[in-house]
């Protein structure tokens, strides 16, 4: 039975900015105790932030409120898996963050957390339940 949720970036940067489309939906997300956040996720967050934001201080800030969070560490075998489903996808290089991820939450057994479209066919073909 799936508890654990891991979140996709688009989850954390709606559930940061309040006039986002999704905050409110994103933040109830982000509440449950079971959440795990990816650590090419947290890459990525801080890149969006730093391009949207410009401001290191805001960057800072908010890693610090990501304190209380599971942070996962994706070992060589994911990254590995997360290739071979790439390859056995035919899916093109630019998705290789989303196929770690993917391969995070096979792993795991968990849920994916995310409103990237592409990303939620993808999990949808290899079994995967997608929130929300």
């Amino acid at each position: 039975m799936r508890s654990q949720i891991i979140i996709d970036t688009n989850v954390l940067v709606y559930a940061t900015f309040k006039d986002s489309e999704y905050y409110a939906e994103s933040y109830d997300i982000l509440q449950r105790s079971d959440v795990i956040i990816p650590y090419v996720v947290l890459y990525e967050y801080i890149w969006v932030l730093l391009k949207l934001t410009g401001d290191l201080g805001i960057v800072k800030l908010k890693l610090n409120e990501l304190r209380d969070f599971v942070i996962f560490h994706e070992d060589l075998d994911i990254i590995h898996d997360g290739l071979v489903l790439m390859e056995q996808d035919k899916a093109p290089y630019t998705m290789l963050n989303d196929y770690i991820i993917l391969s995070v939450v096979l792993r795991r057994g968990a849920y994916l957390a995310t409103y990237d479209q592409k990303l939620r066919k993808i999990a949808n073909r290899h079994g995967v339940a997608v929130i929300p």
